[in-house]
């Protein structure tokens, strides 16, 4: 513990990242999808090692649900951005930064099939609403055996896949490994929610200069200081000076 300069004692933070990255015995190089992830989960460590909170049970992510992938998401914007990539990306042999070539096209490629992903997300936070949901509870929740339906969260899942127009592998049972379905239990939505925040967050503060030092700041003073102690609207209103609104988030996957 330590102490504030009013004399008042806090705890100060102990956060890990137990990761389960590429094994490094060929050689140490992680792929751009597990850097992304380690930024990710890295907001997530940030949100709790910055928390400066009265009460410990309302530091860093123990806030609103769909809120609270806010600073993941907006970390993940720096293994995009060619100024970072520039400083971040190195051979691991000679050390030789990546190519602007080389980052032109992985942020080209960035958008691929993104609207695709975008409509899965929806996808599956409709699931996980209709799962947690009082239609669902009352037909096959609380040890009800009315039903002669066994299989009903694959039908649903089967049948909302239909709805939106998204190819189904029937036989399949891909949601019983979605381990988030019993984390968030009806906040899933929160995942798609937090990065319409994280985008309109980056263009504001950080898409001209990912490494400023006083937007970094703001970000620490106006959000990330609260942890789950402020609404979430507050928070957002005073670090973007105005409403939030998903046109930022469109714009970045060039819509």
């Amino acid at each position: 513990s330590t102490t504030t300069q009013d004399g008042d004692a806090y705890q100060l933070p102990v956060i890990a990242l137990v990761c389960n990255m590429t094994s490094p015995s060929s050689s140490p190089i992680l792929t751009h999808s597990e850097v992304e992830t380690l930024f990710h989960e890295f907001g997530h460590a940030l949100h709790s090692l910055l928390s400066r909170t009265t009460f410990q049970h309302l530091a860093g992510t123990r806030g609103a649900m769909d809120f609270v992938e806010t600073p993941s998401h907006l970390l993940e914007q720096y293994v995009w951005d060619p100024s970072f990539l520039f400083l971040l990306a190195r051979h691991y042999e000679t050390g030789e930064p990546i190519s602007s070539d080389l980052i032109g096209k992985l942020v080209q490629s960035r958008n691929d099939l993104r609207c695709i992903d975008i409509q899965n997300q929806i996808l599956y936070a409709k699931f996980d609403q209709a799962l947690f949901g009082q239609g669902f509870q009352d037909n096959y929740g609380g040890g009800a055996t009315t039903t002669t339906n066994n299989n009903p969260t694959t039908d649903l899942f089967a049948k909302l896949h239909s709805n939106h127009h998204v190819p189904y592998a029937k036989g399949t049972h891909w949601h019983t490994r979605f381990g988030h379905l019993v984390t968030y239990g009806g906040g899933y939505y929160g995942y798609l929610y937090a990065q319409v925040f994280a985008a309109d967050i980056w263009k504001q503060h950080f898409q001209t200069n990912s490494l400023s030092r006083s937007s970094g700041l703001l970000l620490w003073k106006d959000m990330l200081s609260h942890g789950g102690a402020q609404d979430p609207n507050v928070m957002l209103r005073t670090l973007l000076n105005r409403e939030p609104k998903v046109e930022s988030f469109l714009e970045m996957m060039e819509l």
